[in-house]
């Protein structure tokens, strides 16, 4: 097969591995011949692991690159920003091993293209991206899915990807249509799992393609949403209030995907510096959900009339 232009992130990416979840580049006379941002390739790098000597450490950088491994599915190489190269173990779940290259590989090319991944969801909201970060299991995607639900569109599922227009504003680029939920979400929104199918065998989340609520623009950033779930808490309502201070900071280096990889690869400050400049002209808040019950739709709505102003944040 003929290597495959995709686009997402905001770069465009020349693929030998095909990729059917992200979107495929629209080429016209005038960019047929345009070079890709990011080539992904398929190579046997065992004899280069070997030279590494990396021991027993499966993460490893060096001179601008970031070699990984992950046991029985492959090894995993990102070079200056410009380059993924793949090697999959014989027998390896294909979803599984796009799976890497669509999480940790595309977040660590975006640090090294100086774009910042925040690990979470985003959407649009009266033509302003709104990003919700958390750790996993916070309910990022469910949160987004129960806003595109109500006709606000996804921008990009897992990773946000942060870089700055002409003007210095903060945008958020459009990642892939396609959106991951576990089984109780599922069951939260009354979908069946059996029409869908799971992100890779061995776990139960599920790929929903979102095609026709995706939104293939960047959009300038309105604000941050940090989901804190509680749920030995006992169950009521849902609380919003502001992130102030250098708890803003903390906050965007805290949700950083695959942050502990930004110290490996000698770019602590410039995720200082950049977590610095967003902390500076965005809005963030923080909300929390107490109890197990399905509190999607109320979180949406709590949202909404907060970034058009209808209630005050409780502090």
């Amino acid at each position: 097969m003929l290597p495959l232009y995709y686009e997402a992130y905001g770069l465009r990416w020349l693929s030998q591995i095909p990729m059917p979840e992200l979107q495929r580049a629209t080429l016209t006379a005038e960019t047929q011949q345009d070079v890709a941002d990011v080539q992904i390739e398929s190579f046997d790098l065992a004899g280069l692991w070997e030279k590494w000597d990396v021991g027993s450490d499966n993460f490893v950088a060096r001179d601008g690159c970031l070699f990984f491994r992950i046991e029985d599915t492959g090894l995993f190489f990102m070079e200056h920003g410009k380059r993924i190269v793949v090697s999959q173990v014989s027998g390896a779940d294909p979803k599984k091993v796009r799976l890497f290259i669509l999480g940790t590989c595309m977040s660590v090319i975006m640090m090294q293209r100086g774009i910042l991944p925040l690990h979470g969801s985003a959407v649009v909201i009266d033509g302003w991206a709104y990003a919700f970060v958390g750790h996993s299991g916070a309910g990022k995607s469910t949160l987004s899915a129960a806003l595109a639900s109500r006709g606000y569109p996804l921008l990009t599922d897992d990773v946000v990807a942060l870089n700055w227009d002409a003007g210095g504003r903060a945008i958020v680029s459009p990642g892939y249509p396609q959106q991951k939920l576990w089984q109780p979400s599922l069951e939260g929104f009354g979908m069946k799992q059996q029409d869908y199918a799971t992100v890779h065998a061995e776990i139960t989340k599920y790929a929903i393609p979102v095609q026709h609520y995706f939104h293939e623009r960047a959009v300038p950033l309105g604000g941050i949403y940090e989901l804190v779930p509680e749920p030995d808490q006992e169950s009521g309502s849902v609380h919003l209030q502001e992130v102030s201070g250098l708890e803003r900071l903390h906050l965007l280096c805290s949700h950083t995907f695959r942050g502990g990889l930004v110290n490996r690869q000698g770019l602590a400050q410039w995720l200082f510096e950049t977590a610095s400049r967003l902390s500076a002209s965005v809005e963030i808040n923080r909300i929390s959900r107490t109890g197990h019950h399905f509190t999607a739709f109320e979180m949406v709505d709590r949202i909404i009339n907060h970034i058009r102003k209808g209630v005050q944040i409780e502090i």
